[in-house]
């Protein structure tokens, strides 16, 4: 038997998943791709929610690998921070959206419909912004980023468009006065 790892089952996935869709690939159909038994999986995956959570937390790794961490040596304080993370959230996600539309729906319908992935990835997403701000106000950061989530949020992406960085803008604009006070 090969020895297979835990990233050869995902990518092996991920290729499936692109052709079939995800609610069509069994985990036979994984092990067969690598030659495997599907009982072999569950050396690497409790089961195929696991795998599929395990897939679409990568995929969205790899989306947002710009927030972890964030670069913020850049920036002059901590609400120029805080605007380019948020920023760099929404872009990312836009523009993941526009270059795989058909993946970036199936992997977020995914994520959004699973309470404890969606929990895990907000969690991901809180404790990077606080490491950006150096802070440790859990509160403050989720209720920001809660602030600006029409910007990433998969179910609004049908109203992203030429004016998205104009209405990011502007909401910025009434929040940042905010920011300076809450965040220090």
């Amino acid at each position: 038997m090969k020895n297979i790892t835990k990233e050869d089952i995902l990518i092996s996935a991920a290729k499936l998943v692109e052709q079939k869709g995800m609610k069509q690939v069994t985990l036979s159909d994984v092990g067969n791709n690598l030659g495997i038994s599907h009982a072999a999986l569950y050396k690497h995956f409790n089961n195929k929610q696991d795998l599929w959570t395990s897939l679409a937390l990568k995929w969205l790794d790899g989306i947002l690998q710009n927030l972890f961490p964030f670069k913020t040596t850049s920036k002059a304080n901590k609400s120029e921070i805080a605007h380019a993370w948020l920023w760099t959230l929404a872009q990312d996600k836009m523009i993941a959206n526009h270059d795989d539309p058909k993946m970036f729906e199936l992997y977020t319908n995914y994520i959004d419909n699973n309470a404890e992935v969606l929990g895990q990835h907000m969690d991901d997403l809180t404790n990077s912004l606080q490491l950006a701000l150096s802070t440790t106000d859990t509160q403050h950061v989720t209720s920001l980023i809660q602030a600006f989530i029409v910007f990433s949020a998969p179910s609004f992406s049908n109203t992203w468009n030429e004016d998205t960085k104009k209405n990011f803008e502007s909401i910025w604009e009434l929040i940042e006065p905010g920011v300076h006070k809450i965040i220090k």
